[in-house]
């Protein structure tokens, strides 16, 4: 096999593979499988360990910095809960289309408390 430059073209390694016979053909794709799965996983750790560090950086006691004159909206807890469907609203804003669509049909809001 020719080489440029030290490394193989694709097609240099296709022609070679398939010089191959079957049983050495499986036993080097179960090579190069191990191989890659030991890269992706390297890959995997460096790529958590810098996810760690932007969570968790310099002057990030918690792993969230507050900003000045900025506030955090919580979640708004659940207050209505239709149990046959799980569907849920917490009261806030425009009422859900669930629960206003049975309070048009006559039910009350209330027998939907959570």
């Amino acid at each position: 096999m020719a080489r440029s430059n030290g490394k193989l073209s694709e097609k240099q390694v296709s022609a070679w593979f398939s010089e191959m016979d079957f049983e050495k053909q499986s036993a080097f794709l179960g090579s190069l499988n191990q191989t890659h799965d030991s890269a992706k996983q390297v890959k995997i750790d460096t790529l958590r360990r810098q996810l760690a560090e932007l969570e968790t950086g310099p002057g990030r006691a918690s792993g969230k910095r507050a900003r000045k004159g900025v506030r955090r909206k919580r979640a708004a807890a659940v207050k209505y809960r239709d149990p046959k469907t799980g569907d849920t609203w917490s009261g806030r804003g425009r009422m859900a289309r669930w629960l206003a669509d049975k309070v048009s049909a006559g039910e009350k809001a209330d027998k939907y408390l959570a």
